[in-house]
């Protein structure tokens, strides 16, 4: 089953293919187990790859695009940037750095989806990596300068962090997605939760940014493993 990304115009199946670290296969797997597994994949219909540099310090993507190359699979590829402590004083510059590397370890001219994935937060700390909403114009200024490039078609958020910075992220806009995390000991992105609920409440963060058109990917349904 496929449906639409917000409005981007992309469909994809309801189901992606995780290349991170919980599963691991793409990670840390043997070479024919992985292009097995995501030749299977795309027999079945599934059309979204995630990946990101995080995960294997690049290996996923190399992994990855590899086997994409040698399939010859057409499918859509989401990459991340998780902008380090130390380029805080430089975000365009190291998102651009960033989305060259991760093409280069890909193995292709541009991806379909990039994402940022600091999370979002109040305000700054000198020891966290996360940006907050007033951080968030200069990182949507470098993804349209890829866009404009031909390195990316669309681009969005993962939506962890602080609620409240989250709702005033969404409410601001200007990118296409946001990640959230959604499962069965934390649905709070999608339903109303107790008073008393012992979890993060996302407080429908999906129902929100489904209000703005913004396509909604949902992670760590497995709560993170």
């Amino acid at each position: 089953n496929r449906r639409p990304l917000g409005r981007t115009g992309l469909h994809v199946s309801e189901l992606g293919f995780g290349c991170g670290m919980v599963g691991g296969l793409l990670v840390r797997g043997e070479y024919p187990e992985m292009r097995r597994a995501v030749a299977r994949a795309v027999e079945l219909g599934i059309n979204y790859f995630d990946t990101a540099p995080l995960y294997g310090d690049g290996q996923s993507e190399v992994n990855l695009g590899a086997i994409l190359r040698e399939l010859r699979a057409e499918v859509l590829v989401g990459t991340k940037v998780r902008i380090a402590v130390k380029d805080m004083a430089r975000i365009e510059a190291a998102i651009a750095e960033s989305m060259e590397a991760s093409l280069r370890r890909l193995g292709r001219d541009s991806v379909d989806l990039f994402q940022l994935h600091n999370p979002i937060a109040a305000q700054r700390r000198a020891d966290s990596a996360a940006l907050t909403p007033d951080d968030l114009p200069a990182v949507i200024r470098a993804f349209e300068t890829l866009r404009r490039k031909g390195k990316t078609r669309f681009w969005g958020i993962t939506a962890l962090g602080d609620t409240e910075a989250l709702h005033r992220a969404v409410d601001m806009g200007g990118f296409h997605t946001i990640q959230t995390v959604y499962n069965m000991l934390n649905p709070s992105g999608g339903r109303p939760v107790a008073s008393r609920f012992p979890y993060q409440d996302y407080r429908q963060l999906i129902d929100r940014a489904f209000a703005k058109g913004i396509g909604v990917i949902a992670i760590r349904v497995l709560a993170g493993g």
